[in-house]
């Protein structure tokens, strides 16, 4: 009661503070309607900092000071801001002022603790729930955009649209006038709606339009799975998602009835998701009653302990699962659930080592908080947690720690139930691990493939439609078709004529790697993501 008191009375005294401070020529400050949206962002600020000040403090004496501490700083915030507002410089945004104020609040904390306004937040979301639009996926080929990727039997799919299209206009604008924002506002919109879409194909002199309804689009997370030989599976997840057990049960079922006797599980690259789709795919691959994770915080609510059960148990083959220095979060959860219970042999390279839970805590205007609220442990208790400081470093028992005097620091080792000798801290350290010079690609590679000129999907496209019969087969392409060294010369006659000298001299030092990211992007073109990841 005696908290709840001082909190009315903070409310009425920072309304009345507000509401008295801009008399005279400078009133305006809380009066503009920009400004009251400012002061009622402060407000929100002020009730979050008093909420989770009381609950940690607890003792009504303690809570009663921090509040009147927490209203002094922000009184403090407040007449800052109003000396910025009326004597600055230059005119400033307050809003604008607030978040980086919020900003640099969080900075404080950690790199996953994050303010997302409401567009960011939008699109943050759409990555697990999903969004309306027609379902493909697209890459500049200036000056239309090019089919890259399609969701099975999703609008566009159904409608007609191919890979490899050439998109020239939606809803009559030009596509070539249109900056990638607005391409992607014209995509997605509300449900029931249409997408006119006009469209080049290749053998084709006239261009076809389609009308396409928008509708609820789930990402796939598993864009490839296939058997690699007449044993061995291999199934990729991009990240985790709601759909990512179902997904992983049906891919399986599929490799199975090909009598799959090992896989290859993919993780790399794969940045987590969903907690909740991570810790259903680690219990596929266990027996009931273990620990696939514990999670530990400051609240009885992060305290979680997350334990297989016997559904969905695929136990009859054997496993590996790949890692990278990109494999974070959720994908380390299923990574190091795997490793601790002998389940899986991990290879690669150490993975980034993300420990974190973020709790989302969404606000009236659309934006949210993901608040850091608890660390996540493997069922060892090996907390894998990479230091802020700390540099990325390769398989073995020594962690690296990068400071002022480059400190070394021997992690704690624990031991699995057969005997394996694992570690703690800085990610996840493969069993086998793969030099990191196999799995980097040269700069040169990404410099061919950026947006604004993509030399590699340039090329991609004149070679498909120069070569049908050489990406008739996608199977046979992917495992046996290779870029010759003609192929390469017209690559680098390409580049010579679009006046690019330079970065043909650097890709001719990097021939091998630029054969088989020749061949990844003419699967690409021809197979969307499916052929891309088979590559």
């Amino acid at each position: 009661m005696e908290f709840q008191n001082r909190l009315n009375k903070l409310r009425r005294e920072f309304r009345a503070f507000c509401r008295d401070k801009g008399r005279g020529n400078q009133q305006k400050f809380c009066r503009s309607k920009k400004q009251s949206a400012f002061k009622n962002s402060v407000w929100l600020a002020v009730i979050l900092f008093l909420f989770f000040g009381s609950v940690a403090l607890w003792h009504p004496a303690k809570i009663a000071g921090a509040a009147q501490a927490a209203y002094n700083k922000w009184k403090l915030l407040t007449l800052i801001l109003d000396k910025i507002e009326r004597f600055y410089v230059e005119e400033k945004d307050p809003d604008e002022i607030l978040d980086h104020a919020i900003s640099g609040m969080l900075s404080s904390l950690d790199a996953h603790s994050v303010y997302l306004s409401p567009s960011e937040y939008a699109r943050w979301k759409e990555q697990y729930t999903g969004y309306y639009g027609i379902g493909l996926k697209y890459n500049f080929l200036h000056p239309a955009l090019i089919v890259c990727a399609l969701v099975e039997g999703g609008p566009a799919e159904r409608s007609g649209i191919k890979l490899g299209d050439k998109i020239l206009s939606l809803q009559g604008a030009d596509v070539a006038n249109l900056k990638n924002e607005e391409i992607r506002q014209l995509l997605i919109g509300p449900e029931d709606s249409y997408m006119i879409v006009e469209i080049q194909r290749d053998g084709l002199d006239d261009h076809l339009v389609f009308e396409v309804p928008r509708e609820k689009i789930l990402l796939e997370s598993i864009p490839c799975y296939f058997m690699y030989n007449d044993q061995v599976g291999y199934i990729k997840i991009a990240h985790f998602t709601s759909t990512t057990p179902t997904e992983l049960d049906i891919a399986v079922a599929k490799l199975q009835d090909e009598n799959m006797g090992w896989l290859i599980l993919d993780l790399r690259d794969n940045s987590g998701g969903e907690l909740n789709a991570g810790v259903e795919v680690a219990d596929r691959f266990l027996s009931a009653g273990k620990i696939i994770v514990f999670t530990q915080g400051r609240f009885v609510q992060s305290n979680q302990q997350y334990i297989s059960t016997n559904e969905s148990t695929y136990d009859d083959f054997a496993l590996i699962v790949l890692v990278n220095q990109a494999t974070a979060s959720d994908a380390e959860i299923v990574a190091g659930a795997l490793q601790d219970w002998d389940r899986a042999l991990i290879v690669g390279d150490r993975t980034y080592g993300k420990a974190l839970v973020q709790t989302e805590y969404p606000f009236q205007d659309g934006s949210a908080l993901l608040l850091t609220t608890a660390r996540y442990f493997t069922p060892l208790g090996r907390l894998i947690q990479r230091d802020s400081g700390q540099a990325d470093v390769g398989a073995g028992p020594q962690v690296k720690k990068e400071t002022k005097t480059k400190l070394e620091v021997t992690p704690q080792k624990f031991v699995t139930p057969k005997g394996r000798i694992v570690y703690g801290g800085g990610g996840i350290a493969p069993d086998i691990s793969l030099e990191e010079s196999a799995m980097t690609m040269p700069e040169i590679i990404y410099k061919l493939s950026r947006l604004n000129k993509n030399y590699m999907l340039k090329f991609a496209d004149r070679f498909v439609s120069g070569n049908p019969k050489v990406t008739q087969d996608q199977t046979k392409f992917v495992f046996e078709y290779q870029v010759t060294d003609p192929v390469l010369e017209q690559f680098y006659l390409f580049l010579r004529n679009a006046g690019e000298l330079q970065l043909e001299k650097e890709a001719r030092a990097s021939s091998a790697a630029l054969k088989f990211a020749l061949k990844r992007e003419i699967a690409g073109r021809v197979w969307g993501d499916n052929g891309r990841f088979m590559v």
